[in-house]
């Protein structure tokens, strides 16, 4: 939590909240449609045309994501069972996406949750951190990678984009090509820090550093043993979400083609980190929308399968978390059964 957000009072952080989330649904109900160049009374024909075969597929590929988090969450904290790790991730989202900056609110979530089935502090803040950046590190590679499939495209601004995923697939080949130096410079013998000017400070200086130091080595030693599982994992996650793009733009009955539609979804997931609104909703949903009528989409199918995928992707994950939290809390939050001392 920040500092302005720890002296805000609870009814003032609730407001914030249920403001941001409003002004969520409206961008995504008012600017979606405008984005794409179409009316509410054209989605509304599109939407109504939707059969209920094609919302169970939706739905199955929407649970196929939530339950492909699981093994990132299962990976990045041994110990925790599948079942477990879906209420955290259902609970999590759900806080997650109701607040700006939810991301801080589902961390609260997740530890509290975590820490009642004994799971150690040490081992939570490893698991959040290690999900954290495999978050970001897999939207980023597949938002470079979309950028450059469109180049050559009229989706508007998609050269900046490209140039900009460029850079951004070019920084781990730069950063192998000069680790050898990085690891010499490490070891070349640095100067002497001056002493802090106080006992205290040098004291949280030196429990700062030990802290660091053990959640390195930690979060080294689970990725050296669940690397394969996080990075299935994630895969698995994103294309889950691609699958349901894909069946969201098909139900709408778009016309752009599933090569050109993959790349829209993968160059827009970058967006989702923006924090203007809870989860980016709105804003990943407009981009992608502009950038699907460019490339031939009807401008209503698109809209129309841009709310779609956001009711599934976003909005029903409030009321799925809401159950989820509801259970553990009536269940008490039971702790994890402790293992039984094995007989002499």
């Amino acid at each position: 939590m920040t500092p302005l957000t720890a002296r805000l009072p609870k009814s003032a952080l609730r407001l914030l909240g249920l403001l941001s989330s409003a002004a969520g649904l409206v961008l995504l109900a008012l600017a979606v449609p405008r984005a794409a160049g179409t009316d509410w009374a054209a989605v509304r024909a599109h939407l109504g045309h939707v059969s209920g075969p094609q919302v169970a597929l939706l739905c199955a590929l929407a649970g196929a994501t939530l339950w492909s988090y699981t093994y990132v969450l299962g990976a990045a904290l041994p110990g925790l069972t599948p079942r477990q790790a879906l209420l955290v991730h259902c609970t999590g989202s759900a806080v997650s996406n109701l607040l700006p900056l939810g991301g801080g609110a589902g961390v609260a979530v997740t530890y509290a949750m975590t820490r009642r089935w004994g799971h150690p502090p040490h081992a939570v803040a490893v698991c959040v951190a290690l999900t954290g950046a495999c978050n970001v590190a897999a939207r980023l590679v597949l938002s470079a990678v979309g950028a450059l499939l469109l180049v050559g495209t009229p989706v508007p601004g998609i050269g900046w984009a490209a140039a900009a995923g460029g850079v951004v697939l070019a920084l781990p080949v730069a950063l192998a090509a000069g680790w050898p130096v990085l690891r010499r410079c490490r070891r070349a013998p640095a100067a002497r820090p001056r002493a802090a000017p106080g006992g205290a400070l040098r004291h949280l200086a030196r429990r700062a550093r030990r802290l660091a130091v053990r959640l390195r080595d930690e979060s080294r030693d689970v990725v050296r043993r669940s690397w394969a599982r996080l990075v299935c994992g994630m895969a698995a996650t994103l294309a889950a979400q691609g699958a349901l793009f894909l069946a969201c733009l098909q139900a709408a009955g778009s016309r752009t083609g599933a090569g050109e539609a993959l790349a829209v979804f993968a160059a827009s997931r970058l967006l989702t980190q923006i924090a203007l609104t809870p989860g980016g909703i709105g804003v990943t949903e407009c981009a992608a929308a502009v950038a699907l009528v460019a490339l031939g989409g009807a401008p209503a199918a698109v809209a129309s399968a841009m709310l779609l995928f956001a009711t599934f992707t976003h909005l029903l994950e409030i009321p799925l978390g809401a159950l989820t939290g509801a259970w553990w809390l009536l269940r008490g939050g039971r702790r994890r059964p402790e293992p039984a001392p094995a007989a002499p």
